[in-house]
């Protein structure tokens, strides 16, 4: 098999199903109808302040959350960092403040977003990501102030100019951030889903049935890759 290794600006995302480590990239299509290849990197340990959630349900919505990802331009990623901050995956989580379901989202919100049952965590999911989204293009992409946003509530960013002076959304930004950029030597790239920088990691073409297909560069340790990215 021809292999033909080339190096490539990818955003960091992750499988986000439990521990085992993988790898593999996707296309997404952004809001301004970019394409973009995007990474999957072996799952990253040492994740912080970050909880895993419950695996089976992180499984089961993993379909969900990668199809608003794409349809939202949101790295899938950060999708799931989100949603592990916010309710570990539970679709039944109610906050003391009144958010709810997965993505705790508040009723108003919600209801903005046209959910009509926000415990169901396919709609709250669609409508958190649309939500993420939205305060990412508010916030100039921005990913410190959009994740502060989402905790704290846009006007509160708007009001103190930046980050609030909360406790708890100071750490939930600096918790979900840590986890995100992660660690490592891969240089890192402007840009993206957030001002900030994210990584970057190699990538090769290899023939498959004939056909060209995008795949990591093997790290040692890393399970196979089930699916190469096939182009057409």
């Amino acid at each position: 098999m021809r292999r033909l290794a080339i190096a490539v600006a990818v955003l960091a995302a992750t499988s986000a199903l439990g521990g085992e480590r993988s790898a593999g990239v996707f296309i997404i299509t952004a809001a301004d109808g970019s394409r973009l290849v995007v990474n999957v990197p072996a799952q990253a340990s040492g994740a912080g302040a970050i909880p895993d959630g419950e695996a089976d349900r992180r499984r089961e919505l993993w379909p969900a959350l990668q199809e608003a990802a794409r349809t939202h331009g949101v790295d899938p990623r950060l999708v799931d960092l989100v949603i592990r901050m916010e309710s570990g995956y539970n679709p039944r989580a109610v906050s003391a403040r009144g958010a709810r379901g997965v993505m705790q989202l508040m009723p108003d919100t919600a209801s903005l977003y046209g959910v009509r049952n926000i415990f169901d965590p396919i709609e709250n999911l669609r409508a958190g990501v649309h939500y993420l989204r939205d305060l990412l293009d508010r916030f100039n992409r921005d990913l410190g102030l959009a994740l502060a946003a989402y905790n704290a509530g846009p006007d509160a960013v708007t009001k103190h100019g930046g980050i609030p002076p909360y406790d708890e959304t100071r750490n939930y930004v600096r918790a979900i951030l840590t986890a995100y950029h992660g660690a490592g030597g891969a240089p890192a790239l402007s840009g993206g889903f957030g001002r900030s920088g994210q990584r970057s990691a190699p990538v090769e073409l290899v023939a498959d049935a004939g056909r060209p297909a995008i795949v990591n560069v093997s790290q040692t340790g890393e399970a196979p890759i089930a699916r190469p990215l096939l182009l057409r």
